[in-house]
C-alpha cells in the first residue's frame, strides 16, 4: 500500500487498498486520521515514531498492527525515506509503502526504527493496484537500497519521488479520490 504526506507528516494521499483493509473511509484517513484503524495497544509508539521520523526528516520503519474489517489484525511494515524538492532540497513529505510483516516470528511487539528503511515487499492485499502506485513502490525500493551509492543516485532518485508525490497529489485533486486505477 502506497500512501503519501506532507511536510507536517499528514496525510494527503493513501491508496484504495486502505478501505478495503481496515473499513475506514478514505477522508477519514487523511491528516493523521489513518491512525485509528491501527491496533489500540500499538498506537502510541507508532505515532510517537512517526512524530520523530518527520521531526528529523529522515527514514524509517514501523511495525505495527493494523485492524481488519472484520476485527482481526494484521502484523505490517510501514517506512519511508523522506522526500525533498530537487533544488532547493525543502522536505516536502514522505512516500511510502506499507506491507504485511511475514516473518513468522511469535511474541511479534511493535517496534519504531528511526534513520533506517528497508522496504518490505507488498504482496496480496498490499500489492500496488495503479500504475502510479507501482512506480512508487519501485521508486520507493530503489531509494532505499541506493543509499550510499553517491548524492547524484540519491538526487535523481529523489527527483523522481519528488515528481511522483506531486502526480499522486495532482491525481487525487482532479478525481477527488484517494486513487486511480489507470
Amino acid at each position: 500500500m502506497i500512501w503519501v504526506t506532507d511536510h507536517r507528516g499528514h496525510v494527503t494521499y493513501i491508496c484504495r487498498q486502505w478501505q478495503v483493509m481496515t473499513g475506514q473511509e478514505p477522508s477519514a484517513a487523511l491528516k493523521m486520521g489513518w491512525v485509528n484503524a491501527i491496533y489500540p495497544d500499538d498506537k502510541s509508539l507508532v505515532v510517537e515514531g512517526f512524530a520523530e521520523a518527520c521531526r528529523r526528516q529522515v527514514e524509517f520503519m514501523l511495525r505495527f498492527r493494523l485492524q481488519r474489517t472484520d476485527g482481526t489484525h494484521v502484523w505490517v511494515l510501514g517506512g519511508s525515506s523522506p522526500t525533498f524538492t530537487p533544488l532547493t532540497h525543502d522536505f516536502v513529505g514522505f512516500l511510502g509503502v506499507l506491507s504485511q510483516y511475514e516473518d513468522e516470528v511469535q511474541n511479534l511487539t511493535a517496534d519504531a526504527e528511526i534513520g533506517t528503511f528497508k522496504p518490505g515487499r507488498p504482496t496480496g492485499e498490499f500489492a500496488p493496484l495503479s500504475k502510479l502506485d507501482i512506480a512508487a513502490d519501485h521508486l520507493i525500493a530503489a531509494r532505499a537500497i541506493t543509499l550510499g551509492y553517491g548524492d547524484e543516485v540519491a538526487a535523481a532518485i529523489d527527483h523522481a519521488l519528488h515528481a511522483l508525490s506531486q502526480a499522486l497529489g495532482s491525481e487525487r485533486s482532479r478525481t477527488g479520490s484517494l486513487d486511480t486505477s489507470h
